[in-house]
């Protein structure tokens, strides 16, 4: 393990959650830029962040991204996601890997998500998870996800994602490791076309309450900037979006007063609609 990985554990150890804020990593650089939120939102990489949020995407996509927290090569992170609509709704799918040789995870999830009713989305998302210590061996474990989308009147949505509910566990040689559990509730209002306010609450187990809220500005069709605060103390985020024919290109970052700044980039292949 490199020094700068090691003074990093060591901080976690030392450090209260308040400081750290609720979690270390970010779903995706369009969330990341706006302050963590997006369980109320309809874009792209909603496979990663609430599944329910794919209900209104009309073409198939691919994405992959990568996030660096705190400029350490060791928890750096990569996701791939697809979507795919059909005349039933809309199926989605992503792999995430993280970490390093003492400290591997691989994370594969698969989600159906569909219009109950004009103003109601909902998925269902199956996840698996494999485990790896270098010194103990590996696990697996399969557990769910749930997600809705309610739009009671126009421009203003309401998203609810709930991961791990049966609170599933890893059991390595024996040892038995609980996978988090975690519940966001959040907020979006959709202002005009180009502006849209988000505010979020998450609770993750072992964690307190973690506050989020982030607005994104469409500068012109083109160009689309993000901004955002969450935690407390308080993490400021920035990031910015390029739409270029088929392509999508975002980037977000955030400020954490004590560990430094996490970055996140990411590209988007939209395919033709027949």
């Amino acid at each position: 393990m490199s020094p700068k990985c090691l003074l990093f554990w060591i901080s976690i150890l030392f450090l209260s959650p308040s400081v750290l804020g609720q979690s270390i990593y970010f779903d995706s650089p369009v969330s990341m830029g706006r302050g963590g939120t997006g369980v109320a939102d309809f874009n792209k990489w909603s496979p990663i962040v609430n599944p329910a949020g794919n209900s209104k995407i009309s073409s198939a996509s691919v994405s992959v991204s990568y996030n660096l927290p705190y400029f350490i090569n060791e928890l750096a992170s990569k996701n791939a996601l697809g979507i795919l609509p059909f005349k039933y709704g809309v199926l989605s799918a992503y792999v995430n890997q993280f970490g390093y040789s003492s400290y591997y995870e691989n994370k594969v999830g698969i989600a159906y998500t569909r219009t109950l009713s004009p103003d109601l989305q909902a998925s269902f998302q199956l996840n698996y998870q494999n485990t790896q210590l270098a010194q103990s061996g590996s696990g697996n474990q399969i557990y769910a996800g749930l997600g809705l989308i309610y739009e009671p009147i126009d421009a203003i949505s309401l998203g609810f994602y709930l991961s791990n509910p049966e609170r599933s566990e890893i059991e390595i040689l024996n040892e038995r490791t609980q996978i988090p559990s975690l519940f966001v509730l959040g907020f979006n209002w959709n202002a005009s076309s180009d502006f849209d306010i988000s505010c979020e609450l998450e609770k993750m187990d072992g964690y307190d309450m973690l506050y989020k809220f982030g607005v994104e500005y469409g500068i012109n069709e083109r160009v689309w900037v993000r901004s955002g605060i969450l935690g407390k103390s308080v993490n400021y985020t920035l990031g910015v979006g390029f739409y270029f024919k088929d392509f999508c290109l975002d980037a977000g970052m955030v400020q954490n007063s004590v560990l430094g700044i996490s970055s996140s980039f990411g590209i988007t292949y939209l395919f033709k609609q027949k």
